[in-house]
């Protein structure tokens, strides 16, 4: 079963009961009824294809329907807006330029006027255009805002799909950088400890290589010594081999037992002004030892070149069981060279050696100026610090996500309030122009004789007729063309004066009441 075609023929049956309930009410034509329905079918076929296509043909209807109503007693069928209001919400969820929906709508809107300003000559322009404008209005909720809700569901389920896959994305790519620098600094880590392992395996040898000569010892012992010495010496190259395989690069120049004031000197000679401040000294593991060369090498190296001409300060001080490195440097008193690339990948290294041997470290800039390194390491190391999360990609694209949304959602709310406002000043305007426009004081209304030519009168008449004459009129010839005049300004009155003209000459002239309240004047007849 295609649950699709059910379901286009479910909405069809629903918007096209709400017509029929009306149209039997109103005892509309069988064409009429007939022709919503063809128009409503197909609307609904072709909402997903062309989905303002669908809706303009709806609205067409409506507006024909308007145009022909507007100005008459008949009333206005209405059973077509909730089928508007249905269109507009999906094709706001299909079809999301703004522009092809506008240019729609602004047709549609002007067809109206103009077709109900065709249909109907006998009705005044001002009075046409103060309900066009009220259709306008009306048609922000009717039409704008279910599309403006449509529009803003497809852009959250959008931003839901596509923005997940590319935070994941940018997630797993970040999470490779950072564990291939983690890796390559586990490298230079088993590069260390080759240096220091190989050399205790060298003196092993040695000593055994001396057991093995010395006459002194029975045959068995010396036998075991040169065992000794052949096993060191296939350790020593095995070791080798491994490392080997892990260096991802040339091979460090910087000697493997270089110390801290050596390291310093070295960068003294090369032109960092440097100084270093030794606190205390304590028996440190090989691994905190490099650990500590480590965080100084890389601190100077960072200082020299985004910090030129800056004096650095290396502190290494051993605080009961730690040994605390400090490298501070005073900021950059040149100007730093752009070509110079800072990725922040080797203070993620730093902090990853660093936390193997059970440290921590913290880098940031100083409130003053400069740059500071700061390391806490226990003097015989320990266990990793648990790792510290890093921040997710997807968390930043999800907070985009709802900023996005919030702002759609403002969208949704602002755009058709701000709209209904200018739309509502705007008639609001209109009204009061012509309003002020359209007053016949009482004293001219009383010197206008039956009788007196047209043109006669035209000279008392104010330039504009009301825009919102009284409903329930008198019975009038149809040859007779009326006009409707108030007495004071709008908001004040609960009359108007009605005059009637008929082969140019003023044949009557009338008080029509216009609200509930009995007017308060006396008419002359």
């Amino acid at each position: 079963m295609n649950w699709q075609r059910v379901g286009d023929l479910g909405l069809w049956g629903g918007l096209a009961l709400v017509v029929l309930a009306e149209s039997g009410a109103r005892n509309d034509p069988a064409w009429m009824q007939a022709g919503c329905l063809a128009i409503l079918g197909a609307a609904v076929l072709i909402r997903r294809s062309w989905p303002v296509v669908a809706l303009s043909l709806v609205i067409g209807a409506e507006v024909v329907i308007l145009a022909v109503c507007l100005g008459t007693t008949k009333g206005v069928p209405i059973a077509l807006l909730p089928a508007i209001s249905v269109l507009s919400y999906l094709s706001g969820r299909r079809e999301t330029k703004l522009k092809h929906f506008v240019i729609m709508a602004s047709w549609e809107l002007v067809a109206l006027l103009v077709l109900a300003l065709v249909i109907h000559p006998e009705v005044v322009v001002s009075e046409a255009v103060l309900s066009w404008l009220l259709i306008l209005l009306m048609s922000l909720l009717v039409v704008v805002l279910p599309w403006l809700i449509g529009r803003y569901r497809a852009q959250q389920a959008l931003l839901a799909s596509a923005g997940w896959d590319r935070a994941e994305r940018i997630e797993r790519e970040h999470r490779m950088e950072l564990d291939q620098e983690r890796l390559r600094e586990r490298s230079r880590i088993a590069e260390d400890m080759h240096d220091s392992v190989g050399h205790e395996l060298s003196l092993i040898a040695l000593r055994a290589a001396a057991l093995e000569v010395d006459s002194d010892l029975p045959e068995r012992h010396r036998r075991a010594a040169t065992e000794l010495r052949e096993a060191a010496a296939t350790a020593t190259e095995r070791l080798g081999e491994i490392i080997g395989v892990l260096r991802d690069g040339e091979a460090s120049v910087v000697p493997a037992q270089e110390t801290v004031a050596e390291l310093v000197d070295r960068a003294a000679a090369s032109g960092l002004a440097v100084k270093l401040v030794q606190e205390g000294t304590a028996e440190l593991s090989p691994m905190v030892d490099r650990a500590v060369h480590r965080v100084v090498q890389e601190s100077l190296t960072n200082a020299s070149k985004h910090a030129p001409g800056a004096e650095v300060t290396v502190t290494v001080s051993h605080v009961a069981d730690e040994v605390v490195v400090r490298v501070v440097d005073t900021g950059a008193t040149r100007r730093v060279p752009a070509e110079v690339p800072s990725t922040g990948r080797g203070l993620t290294g730093l902090t990853e050696r660093v936390r193997i041997v059970g440290g921590t470290l913290s880098a940031q800039r100083r409130p003053t100026a400069g740059f500071e390194v700061h390391a806490r390491i226990p003097t015989a190391g320990g266990r990793a610090e648990p790792e510290v999360p890093v921040e997710s990609a997807t968390a930043d694209e999800r907070a985009t996500v709802r900023r996005n949304a919030r702002r759609g959602l403002i969208t949704v709310i602002a755009a058709p309030a701000v709209l209904g406002a200018v739309v509502g000043v705007v008639a609001l305007g209109y009204y009061l122009v012509a309003g002020y426009n359209s007053i016949l004081r009482p004293k001219e209304y009383d010197t206008l004789r039956l009788g007196a030519p047209l043109a006669e009168v035209e000279k008392l008449l104010p330039p504009m007729q009301m825009v919102d004459p009284p409903s329930d009129r008198l019975a009038e010839p149809e040859d007779w063309t009326c006009r409707f005049y108030r007495p004071d300004g709008p908001f004040s009155i609960n009359y108007a004066y009605r005059l009637c003209f008929h082969e140019g000459v003023l044949v009557a002239k009338n008080i029509v009441q216009t609200g509930s309240v009995q007017p308060t004047t006396e008419g002359t007849p």
